[in-house]
């Protein structure tokens, strides 16, 4: 399932390893996201993002806490998740 992420997204940081444009950063914000963290973003590329975004479970949405999950909330001013105020399931 999904599909190859777009090259003109990405930037080179390594012999075979590129990254989102935008994640490297002093307030990283990847270039594929769109709208305002917190309340209503979403990624551009959903079905063709990067391995570590597929990987990258939130908090809970697995049964356990993602200590890094709480992290990138706290960054962004936001509360860590808990398992009784899930993420809303994407449409």
């Amino acid at each position: 399932m999904g599909g190859v992420t777009p090259a003109a997204l990405t930037r080179q940081i390594g012999p075979h390893r590129v990254a989102m444009r935008g994640t490297d950063t002093a307030r990283p914000r990847c270039v594929a996201l769109e709208g305002e963290i917190g309340a209503a973003a979403l990624c551009t590329i959903y079905e063709q993002r990067p391995s570590p975004c597929r990987e990258f479970a939130e908090s809970w949405a697995d049964g356990r806490r993602n200590e890094r999950c709480d992290k990138a909330r706290a960054a962004h001013g936001l509360p860590p998740l808990t398992p009784e105020r899930p993420k809303r399931k994407r449409a």
